[in-house]
């Protein structure tokens, strides 16, 4: 199990269907960003259609306007240890 490759990269953008597919069955936390900046904090996806993806907290963000990230290997670290 400790050889196990990671379902996804670090700092990987989301882009198909099945990224988003598998990001959100496997409670993966993401970052959403617009242009630069960041939309919202740290969180998992709830649900996704083909023009928006909501977070856990309620919003709704749309996927034509937005990009979509995995964590980095620091991020996540933080992420899962606070």
């Amino acid at each position: 199990m400790a050889n196990e490759k990671p379902l996804f990269a670090p700092k990987q953008e989301l882009k198909s269907d099945q990224d988003f597919e598998l990001a959100m069955m496997h409670k993966e936390p993401i970052e959403a960003y617009q242009d630069r900046m960041r939309m919202r904090p740290i969180s998992t996806i709830k649900s996704y259609n083909d023009h928006s993806v909501r977070i856990v907290d309620g919003t709704t963000i749309v996927r034509g306007s937005s990009r979509f990230f995995t964590l980095s290997e620091e991020d996540r670290l933080k992420y899962f240890t606070s």
